[in-house]
């Protein structure tokens, strides 16, 4: 084996030396192999080529081969001076910077226009400056990558990571020209929504890690761009990044394929280990826990409350104790008055006083309470209130808005609603209502549930229909107590500009978004755009109250691979340990929006 080995080195040395004259051959340039059009014209064709080589991706489970690109390019700005040589040995004596010439034949493999076979090859001299890099810029405004591919290539100036859920498995970020909003955060269904689609489809650009494995240990860099990544040094939506590489076609789309280290910037200013002050005497938060149980998933359908649901949260006491862990950390950063939670498991009273519990531990004191309304219909989870005792005492009994309140309020497809009077310390006193309408998952949807491709997702009509019977319901005093000033918070599962909010603006209830934040927030992050689903509603009375909101990006602009799940990433790699820690990032897929206010 070792005398084959060696055999095999000298054999292609002395390839490399024996083929001087190679360098003297009528070469076909690559712009007429890569052609002006998808396909080369010269498919399964054998040519002479040569070329700068530009990068060397070859490796086990790299992408197989290298990169040259024309000394001297033609005056066709639509045909591309760059080609990927299908060549994966790694014996061959090349490197980048070297003037190649080769013999291959012609072949377009998934997409990709490229030399295979490659039967000669020599290298005519050494030490050449790489070809100047096209420059691109984002937006691609219908500019066809085609034209660059294979092409050396950077970015015209530092772009936005704007999907990070790729990274870990396949080592890709999408980056784009600002932070992409959904469109019907922006604009009302219609034409323009569906223009907003169009453009963040052209502001979208993927950059690769040169591989082709899942899963490629060692896992790549983290934020700050020096060190690997751990759950102390993410790379987060809103960071600029900016890279030098090749452009390459590899399953369904062009990516970057970086040959130099990735330059990182900062994180986004809201992204704290705190949240942003808001300013008021008291604060009144929303935060979707997602799926905090009690109740261990054991595959089995043993949640809810007739026993006929699946668990969702945590599947051992080591996550359980983790996902509490996380979620006390916000709340008690938070530092709000109330807060109104949504995805609890639904059992009588065991999610909440679990995490009250957890959260007077933390504090070392009895500092919060939560308002006990048992078991809320028959969906696996529900929504609830607590409450910082030294802040507030609730007036009165809770009220439900459920079919017992409204016959048409349709239990099984709308999560009850739960409303509470407060009186703070200085005697003046509040209404609050936790909500969380359902959500835009197709499932079941038939008829007018389902997507009308307007932005809006399925099951906007009972969005719509929900929205109308709270407006009617609050109005209607449900806790008794005579108090004007109510606050609504919580998951509204439509984004600002969709017909469930505008149903509730229009019956008087004010996104505080609206008044404190610009058009352009978010508190979730999906495909590469952000947009909110989180808000915190007033009336008129209690506008009037409000100092101040935020909402705290710790989850939509991180990588749900910090969360507090241990299972492995695939059978070959464990997930590691410093992917995990207490703090707030990575809690649930929603922000937390909190909002001051004084009397």
């Amino acid at each position: 084996m070792k005398y084959f080995s060696t055999l095999l080195c000298c054999f292609f040395v002395l390839t490399v030396q024996a083929e001087k004259q190679s360098c003297k051959q009528e070469f076909t340039p690559i712009s007429t192999i890569q052609g002006d059009s998808n396909a080369s014209e010269l498919v399964d064709q054998t040519v002479w080529a040569s070329g700068i080589v530009t990068a060397d991706f070859r490796g086990k489970q790299r992408l197989g081969g290298f990169f040259i690109q024309s000394i001297q390019p033609d005056s066709n700005s639509h045909t591309s001076e760059g080609l990927f040589i299908h060549e994966n040995n790694l014996q061959l004596p090349i490197k980048v910077g070297d003037w190649v010439a080769l013999q291959g034949r012609v072949t377009e493999q998934f997409g990709v226009t490229q030399l295979n076979e490659v039967k000669k090859i020599s290298v005519c001299s050494s030490g050449h400056q790489l070809p100047k890099p096209f420059a691109i810029i984002l937006p691609l405004n219908d500019f066809d990558l085609e034209y660059i591919e294979g092409m050396h290539v950077t970015l015209s100036k530092p772009y936005t990571i704007t999907d990070v859920y790729p990274y870990i498995e396949f080592g890709e970020l999408v980056i784009s020209s600002q932070m992409l909003m959904n469109p019907t955060s922006i604009h009302r269904p219609g034409a323009a929504v569906d223009a907003m689609i169009k453009r963040n489809r052209n502001d979208q650009l993927t950059i690769d890690d040169g591989s082709l494995k899942k899963y490629n240990q060692p896992i790549g860099i983290g934020g700050d761009g020096k060190h690997p990544l751990n759950a102390n040094n993410q790379i987060q939506l809103g960071q600029k990044i900016q890279t030098i590489g090749v452009m390459h076609y590899a399953f369904g789309q062009y990516k970057l394929q970086p040959t130099k280290p990735l330059k990182l910037g900062a994180h986004l200013p809201s992204v704290q280990v705190k949240p942003q002050e808001t300013g008021g005497q008291l604060k009144v938060a929303s935060f979707n826990v997602e799926n905090f149980f009690t109740t261990l998933d054991n595959g089995q359908e043993i949640c809810g409350p007739l026993k006929n649901f699946g668990c969702r949260g945590a599947d051992n006491k080591k996550e359980y104790e983790r996902q509490l862990a996380k979620l006390v950390a916000v709340i008690n950063a938070a530092n709000a008055s109330v807060v109104g939670l949504q995805e609890l498991e639904n059992n009588q009273d065991q999610s909440i006083k679990a995490l009250v519990k957890g959260l007077n531990h933390e504090a070392r004191k009895n500092k919060w309470a939560y308002i006990d309304t048992g078991i809320l219909g028959n969906d696996v989870i529900k929504v609830g209130l607590i409450y910082q005792v030294d802040q507030l005492t609730p007036q009165g009994d809770f009220a439900l808005l459920n079919r017992d309140a409204d016959p048409n309020f349709l239990e099984n497809k709308n999560r009850i609603i739960v409303a509470q009077t407060f009186k703070a310390n200085n005697g003046h006193a509040f209404n609050i209502a936790t909500v969380h309408f359902k959500s835009k998952s197709c499932r079941d949807a038939a008829g007018v549930y389902l997507d009308q491709k307007d932005g809006q997702g399925c099951y906007n009509p009972t969005r719509v229909e929900v929205a109308e019977q709270l407006s009617q319901w609050l109005k209607s005093d449900p806790t008794g107590q005579q108090v004007k000033a109510t606050f609504i918070v919580g998951d509204f599962n439509s984004y600002q500009k969709e017909d469930p909010m505008v149903q509730l603006k229009s019956a008087g209830f004010y996104n505080l978004a609206d008044k404190y934040l610009p058009a352009e927030n978010w508190t979730t992050s999906y495909r590469g755009s952000v947009g909110s689903l989180d808000y915190i509603l007033v009336n008129e009375a209690a506008q009037n109250l409000t100092t101040g909101l935020t909402q705290w990006h710790i989850n939509s602009v991180s990588m749900d691979q910090f969360s507090y799940n241990t299972e492995p990433f695939n059978e070959n790699m464990s997930k590691p340990e410093n992917f995990y820690q207490a703090g707030p990032f990575a809690s649930s897929d929603h922000d937390v929006v909190i909002a001051g206010f004084k009397f």
